[in-house]
């Protein structure tokens, strides 16, 4: 049975990924707002208490690949280790949130939580802004 989840296997690509999954030049001059990668913490962190939500509020159980998601806006926003090579918290600079994109990926040969995995690589690229496209679906 075809994971659908796993959109990036090696020679695959998503549609209008850069293939290299290169992010796109920094903006000139300082950020309006604090950073990292290239969100906001304030997009972040509305993405973490959107989760919150579902699972608190809505009763929502989280499958693995968003326990990954989840897991990595974390410690996106310094609120808990990172998600694969378990470093301390903190807010990661683009060599850190680079170094847990490719351990995510090495994990996604090797462990037996791939889907988990994905889901941490899926949202370290969006932060990085390798994709534009954010692997959590905003509950109202």
């Amino acid at each position: 049975m075809a994971d659908n989840l796993m959109w990036n296997g090696p020679g695959s690509t998503p549609a209008g990924a850069p293939a290299a999954h290169q992010p796109p030049p920094m903006p000139e001059g300082p950020p309006a707002e604090p950073v990292v990668g290239r969100r906001t913490i304030a997009e972040i962190t509305a993405l973490l208490d959107n989760i919150r939500y579902a699972v608190e509020t809505k009763g929502h159980r989280l499958e693995e690949f968003h326990e990954g998601v989840r897991a990595a806006y974390t410690w996106a926003v310094g609120q808990g280790p990172s998600p694969i090579t378990d470093r301390a918290a903190g807010i990661p600079d683009a060599r850190q949130l680079r170094a847990e994109d490719d351990a995510a990926d090495e994990a996604l040969r090797s462990s037996s939580r791939r889907r988990y995995a994905n889901g941490v690589q899926h949202a370290v690229m969006w932060v990085r802004g390798a994709t534009d496209a954010q692997p959590w679906l905003r509950w109202q």
